[in-house]
């Protein structure tokens, strides 16, 4: 049953390193349009807790050079 006015709902996702929109009716409480998801992809920033595998392994077998510190 609808509980406010319609409008549009966004859902945002990334699929092959594009952002991608889905556009439905919502009629939910909040009553306007809304996005839902990611709204840019920043490349150079990692996930938080983003560790390579092996990075510890790679890092010292490099001789500790900061270029391959992946952890």
């Amino acid at each position: 049953m609808p509980t406010g006015p319609q409008h549009d709902r966004v859902v945002n996702s990334i699929v092959n390193g594009e952002i991608t929109q889905e556009v439905f009716p919502c009629r939910c409480m909040e009553g306007d349009d809304h996005v839902e998801g990611p709204t840019s992809i920043d490349y150079e920033e990692e996930p938080e807790g983003y560790s390579v595998p092996g990075a510890e392994e790679i890092y010292l077998s490099s001789g500790m050079d900061e270029d391959y510190d992946f952890r």
